[in-house]
């Protein structure tokens, strides 16, 4: 069985699987991002988060006013969402330098996927609050995630940045 996986990898090649990777992971950031802000925005946490503020500062909730609401709302919405991007330009940063055969980005990219694995399965666990497709979705990306980080594992990426560990050290 290990030996059918290692040859699926070796197939691949490290330049087509990087390429695949970096396409798959952009892709799932993106959507992700997008359920995110579905959930966000079905869950009303803005309302909720202008309530505890609020309730922080000792104003009573329902003397605040609506077009007030609505603006306290429309400021912790906004940077949820630039927080979003924020987490996108970050990814970005990191895909560009493991195009670039870095040995940290590798690694940041292996325990990204690993991690998301784990998250998609929580949102398995909690059903299908945002319906079957995201439901379907993150049960399709555990197989997915897991896929790209047993494929970083087995190809191990001839990088730039040699180490002894790896046991690519050339002088």
């Amino acid at each position: 069985m290990i030996k059918k996986i290692k040859k699926h990898f070796s197939h691949l090649g490290i330049n087509r699987f990087t390429a695949i990777t970096i396409l798959i992971l952009l892709a799932t950031d993106i959507i992700n991002s997008f359920y995110l802000r579905i959930y966000w925005i079905h869950k009303n946490i803005s309302l909720s988060y202008v309530e505890q503020i609020a309730s922080a500062q000792g104003i009573d909730f329902n003397q605040i006013g609506r077009s007030g609401l609505m603006e306290l709302k429309a400021v912790i919405d906004n940077g949820f969402f630039f927080f979003l991007l924020i987490i996108l330009g970050n990814n970005l940063f990191f895909y560009f330098f493991y195009l670039k055969k870095k040995i940290w980005a590798r690694s940041y990219v292996v325990f990204y996927c690993m991690s998301n694995s784990v998250l998609a399965l929580l949102f398995v666990a909690e059903g299908q609050l945002l319906g079957a497709s995201w439901f379907a979705y993150n049960i399709l990306t555990i197989g997915v995630y897991f896929y790209l980080a047993v494929g970083n594992k087995i190809l191990k990426l001839a990088t730039n940045e040699a180490t002894p560990a790896d046991g690519m050290l050339e002088q």
